[in-house]
């Protein structure tokens, strides 16, 4: 799954920089066996106040021929920064395979939600 260097504000947009709690340490865990990757990020008092994650679904198979193939079933981007209110920000973007060669995506936007809505594992 991608490793990239990207930092937690990179997808943010700087008119709301403000809005948000700001990570001074963060974490990177990732796994190319599914392939999967989640970050986090924490403020000056150890609590989350950054996550991100992001999946990829893929079905492996053999075509006509024989020759094996892999489909894109699903991928997954969501994105959270905590605001200074108590509630977070949050982005989801989506991609829905189904066997189709260029997906359908779909984009929530920024909304503002509950800490419930965060997932923290």
């Amino acid at each position: 799954m991608e490793r990239e260097p990207d930092t937690w504000q990179t997808r943010l947009p700087a008119e709301l920089l403000a809005q948000v709690m700001w990570p001074v340490r963060l974490e990177a865990h990732h796994d190319d066996s599914v392939p999967a990757s989640k970050w986090r990020g924490y403020d000056l008092h150890g609590l989350l106040c950054y996550y991100r994650h992001r999946f990829s679904q893929w079905d492996s198979s053999l075509d006509a021929e024989g020759e094996p193939m892999a489909v894109l079933l699903r991928d997954e981007h969501f994105e959270a920064w905590r605001c200074h209110t108590g509630q977070w920000l949050r982005r989801v973007q989506r991609i829905a395979g189904d066997g189709r060669e260029d997906g359908v995506m779909s984009d929530s936007g920024f909304s503002l939600v509950e800490a419930q809505a965060i997932p923290r594992l």
